[in-house]
């Protein structure tokens, strides 16, 4: 399945549920992603449901497209390798908002993600591994139902590898 595909799929059902207008929310972020010495712009879009809402604590369930990094290496015995790094995630947020309009949030992502390399040297070939991924964020509504956070995401990649994902992202309510 094609990445356009997939961000229309989940696009088009979120406007689809929009009956139910404040409970479901679209996010799409953009950052940079740093895995070991290597780092590369990324960009996400997400769809979630606020599952429960009391006092200041929320929690959500969330499914989301993450666009890692596209990295290029050359070396003298492979030649220029290329790796598209991308995830699909079903995961929670727990939100608290200390103030009005402010939200600090923590999410836990079930995550499975997809590298796709090319090399001269040894071909095209794709690996796939299952990651928990971890992230922690704020998020201010700067007007109704629209807001503006950022977050930090880590996960530990099979291999001993470090993700680290910086994102800055808006975030419209229904």
């Amino acid at each position: 399945m094609n990445k356009l595909t997939l961000i229309s799929a989940i696009a088009t059902t979120l406007f689809t549920l929009s009956a139910q207008a404040e409970k479901y929310y679209v996010e799409a972020s953009v950052g940079n992603t740093d895995i070991e010495s290597e780092s590369d712009t990324s960009f996400s879009i997400l769809g979630g449901y606020d599952l429960y809402e009391q006092d200041k604590i929320k929690i959500a369930a969330e499914v989301g497209y993450n666009q890692y990094a596209e990295l290029t290496s050359i070396s003298d015995f492979l030649g220029e390798t290329t790796q598209d790094i991308s995830s699909l995630a079903f995961g929670a947020k727990l939100a608290y908002t200390p103030m009005n309009k402010l939200d600090v949030f923590g999410r836990m992502a079930y995550e499975t993600i997809k590298n796709d390399v090319e090399s001269d040297g040894l071909g095209s070939f794709s690996t796939t591994t299952d990651e928990i991924t971890y992230a922690v964020g704020a998020s201010y509504e700067v007007v109704d139902n629209f807001s503006l956070g950022t977050q930090y995401k880590y996960a530990s990649l099979d291999g001993g590898a470090d993700l680290t994902n910086v994102t800055v992202s808006a975030n419209y309510h229904f």
